[in-house]
């Protein structure tokens, strides 16, 4: 019995330290994004994790912390992973299927929710706020890049050639239809609307000779 009671003295073991972590992260995500910041309280996070107040302050010092650790879990976990696709595909079907992938993934209701948490706090966090914005955009770039580069999408020079269109087609079709989700459109309205703000993308790149134009006759 006593050596039983011994061996659970101590430190937690890694397994379960992960699990107390991931646990207060998830209810702090679900506050701040629920209460906003100033709503969210350290002591609220604990108890909704079903952790100890010297549990969750032995790993953040306080609520701007716990904030920052939160931001950055969950820009890291929204960003859109790389997708496969037919290298021989027409360069204009790769960026169409890509922006789609891209875009469709921030339209997520966490990432959605999370940007909104962004402009929320973007006035006195903004060093984070920028962080974070820097981070989702660079994943952003990256995948429209790889789209561009095709079946040269591991070669670091491609990818560097590809990134000045990738950043534009960002600003085009991404940004404007983030704005029109965050303002509140609907989600079907915004679906008609993705392939246009795609299409209109396209042309754009294509008259600025950031990407070939298509054959006389090919449709996006």
């Amino acid at each position: 019995m006593g050596k039983s009671a011994k061996a659970r003295v101590g430190r937690p073991a890694a397994k379960d330290a992960g699990e107390v972590d991931a646990r207060i992260l998830s209810a702090a995500t679900d506050m701040f994004l629920v209460r906003g910041y100033d709503g969210t309280t350290c002591e609220a996070v604990a108890a909704a994790a079903g952790a100890s107040k010297a549990t969750l302050y032995a790993r953040y010092s306080g609520k701007p912390d716990l904030f920052a650790a939160v931001i950055r879990a969950n820009v890291e976990a929204a960003l859109v992973p790389s997708t496969d696709m037919p290298d021989d595909l027409p360069l204009h079907e790769r960026l169409t299927r890509a922006g789609r992938a891209v875009i469709s993934h921030a339209m997520a209701p966490v990432p959605l929710e999370l940007m909104r948490l962004f402009i929320a706090e973007a006035p006195r966090q903004r060093d984070l706020i920028r962080e974070a914005d820097a981070l989702g955009r660079r994943a952003g770039i990256r995948r429209i890049a790889e789209a561009i580069a095709g079946p040269d999408r591991d070669d670091p020079a491609a990818i560097a050639r590809a990134e000045p269109a990738a950043s534009r087609f960002i600003d085009l079709a991404f940004v404007p239809h983030q704005m029109r989700a965050l303002l509140g459109d609907e989600a079907a309205d915004l679906e008609i609307a993705l392939q246009d703000r795609i299409a209109v993308a396209i042309d754009a790149l294509e008259a600025a000779g950031l990407i070939p134009k298509r054959p006389v006759g090919a449709s996006n």
